[in-house]
C-alpha cells in the first residue's frame, strides 16, 4: 500500500496533526485495555480542559446564501436522492458542504440483535498527537461512564500500533476480525485506507457488527460505514471570506493529491463565488506542516510584493501562515483557521482588539464523546438515518474566543482548544441523526 493511498482516506485532524507533530510520543498497544501515551507534547505547557459556558456550533450556523460570507453547497452528489430530499431545509445545508453520495443508512430499519451490555472496540493507526491522545482519553471515560450504566461491559478494546509504519490497512483488517470474532459489537475506526478496507468493514455490518468511522468520510459505495464527520472548512472559509471582503488573497492546500485536500479545496472555490472582488493571488502546498507553510508563504511575500489581503487554508496551518508574515514585517491579513490549535487561539487572542477572523475546530475529547455515543446509539437500534452524520464543527470568532483561547501560549503550542466535550454535538445535536431520539439506555 502505497503511502499517497494512505495519505487519501485519513482524517483530516489526524494529517494534521501527523505532520505538525515534530516529535511524536508513541501510543501503546494493546487488545483489551491497552491504552496510549496520554503525556502533552509541549513540554511544560498544560492542556487547559475546564468546562466553559458555551454552545454548540449547531445547524443554525452554516449559512447558505449569495452574499459574501455565506456558503455554496457543492454537494452531495445525489441530492435527488432518498436520504438528502428526507432532510431538513438546515441539515440539508449542512449535507451542502459534502461533494460525494449521502445515503439511507442500513441501520436506519436494520434491527441489531444484540443486547446490553456491550463490548466496544477502537481501532487507530499508531501516531500520538494530542488530539489522538484526547480522543482515546474522552473514549475511555465514555465507557466507564457507559458501563455504570449497564451498557458496557468489560473495557475498551483497543488496538493501536506502537508506530506509524505498522498502520496498514491489512493489519487493522485483521484487527477488526478479530474483534469481531471477540464478540465486540461495535468498532470505531480511524482507518489506514478507508478504501482498502471497506470490504471488511462491509462484510462486519452484514454480520451485525457496525462500524464507526472516526471523521473520515465513507468509502464509496459503501452502506454499512457510520461516518461521523466535521464541517470545520465551512465556518471558516465563508466566514473569513465575509470578513476579507475584497482584495487578493492566497490559498494554502494541503498535500497534493490528498482527498480531504480536494474536498477542502473545492469549497473555497465554490465560496469564492459569492465575493467578486477577492480574486486569488497564488494557491500554494503548504503540507499540512507549519515549517514548509512558513517557508512557501515567506517566499511568495518576498517575490510578490503586492498587498494580501488575507489566506484560506486546509487545516492546521495558521501558525505558519502567521509566522510568514511577521517574519517579513507585514501585517497579518484575516487567515481563516480550519482545525486550531491553542497556540492560534492564544496569538488571536493576544490581538484580539485589532485582528479578527473565523475558526471551525474540534477537539480530541468532543471527538472520542460523539465517536462512542454514536456506537452505542446503533447498538441501541436508534437507527442512524444516513451512512454519513456530517455535523458543523465549533464556530469561533471574536465574540466567543475569550471562552476557548488560554492566554500566554506559544504560537507554536500544539496544545488543543478546551472543551467541554459535548460541544461539537451534544445529545440533541445528535438527535436530528437519528430516527428515535435519545442517548442509550440498558433497558
Amino acid at each position: 500500500m502505497s503511502e499517497t493511498a494512505n495519505w487519501r482516506s485519513w482524517s483530516r485532524v489526524t494529517l494534521v496533526g501527523m505532520m505538525s507533530a515534530a516529535a511524536l510520543t508513541v501510543a501503546a498497544c494493546g487488545s483489551e485495555s491497552g491504552g496510549g501515551n496520554e503525556k502533552a507534547s509541549s513540554g511544560n505547557q498544560k492542556q487547559s480542559l475546564e468546562k466553559i459556558d458555551v454552545k454548540p456550533t449547531g445547524p443554525a450556523k452554516v449559512k447558505v446564501g449569495t452574499a459574501c460570507g455565506d456558503t455554496v453547497p457543492v454537494g452531495p452528489k445525489n441530492k435527488e436522492g432518498e436520504a438528502f430530499q428526507s432532510m431538513s431545509p438546515e441539515l440539508q445545508g449542512i449535507y451542502g458542504s459534502y461533494p460525494e453520495e449521502v445515503v439511507t443508512s442500513p441501520w436506519a430499519t436494520q434491527k441489531i440483535t444484540a443486547k446490553p451490555p456491550w463490548k466496544i472496540g477502537y481501532i487507530t493507526i499508531g501516531i500520538s498527537n494530542q488530539y489522538q491522545n484526547n480522543v482515546l482519553k474522552q473514549l475511555k471515560e465514555e465507557f466507564a461512564l457507559a458501563k455504570a450504566k449497564g451498557l458496557v461491559t468489560g473495557e475498551l478494546v483497543t488496538n493501536i500500533p506502537p508506530s506509524l509504519a505498522q498502520s496498514t490497512p491489512e493489519s487493522q483488517i485483521s484487527a477488526m476480525k478479530q474483534m469481531a470474532r471477540q464478540g465486540v459489537n461495535a468498532i470505531i475506526v480511524n482507518p489506514a485506507d478507508s478504501v482498502a478496507e471497506s470490504a471488511t468493514m462491509e462484510q462486519l455490518g452484514e454480520q451485525g457488527v457496525p462500524i464507526i468511522l472516526a471523521d473520515v468520510p465513507p468509502a464509496p459505495g459503501s452502506k454499512y460505514q457510520t461516518s461521523t464527520w466535521t464541517q470545520n472548512q465551512v465556518e471558516a472559509d465563508a466566514g473569513t471570506l465575509g470578513i476579507i471582503g475584497k482584495g487578493n488573497i492566497l490559498i494554502v492546500r494541503g498535500v497534493a493529491g490528498n482527498q480531504n485536500d480536494k474536498v477542502l479545496y473545492n469549497q473555497k472555490v465554490q465560496d469564492l463565488k459569492n465575493c467578486p472582488d477577492i480574486k486569488v493571488a497564488s494557491v500554494l502546498y503548504g503540507n499540512w506542516d507549519n515549517g514548509t507553510v512558513k517557508q512557501v508563504v515567506s517566499q511568495y511575500l518576498a517575490a510578490h510584493p503586492q498587498p494580501i489581503d488575507g489566506v484560506l487554508q486546509d487545516g492546521g496551518m495558521f501558525a505558519g501562515v502567521v509566522q510568514a508574515f511577521e517574519s517579513r514585517g507585514i501585517k497579518v491579513p484575516p487567515v481563516g483557521v480550519e482545525q486550531c490549535y491553542a497556540g492560534d487561539l492564544s496569538w488571536w487572542l493576544k490581538n484580539i482588539d485589532t485582528y479578527k477572523t473565523v475558526a471551525g475546530c474540534i477537539n480530541g475529547l468532543q471527538g472520542g464523546y460523539v465517536y462512542f455515543n454514536t456506537a452505542l446509539r446503533i447498538l441501541a437500534n436508534k437507527g442512524p438515518k444516513y451512512n454519513l452524520l456530517s455535523m458543523p464543527a465549533v464556530a469561533i470568532d471574536n465574540t466567543n474566543l475569550k471562552a476557548y483561547a488560554q492566554p500566554g501560549l506559544p504560537l507554536t503550542s500544539d496544545l488543543e482548544l478546551p472543551g467541554p466535550k459535548e460541544a461539537w454535538c451534544d445529545d440533541k445535536c445528535l438527535d436530528q441523526y437519528f430516527n428515535e431520539p435519545g442517548p442509550a439506555t440498558a433497558k
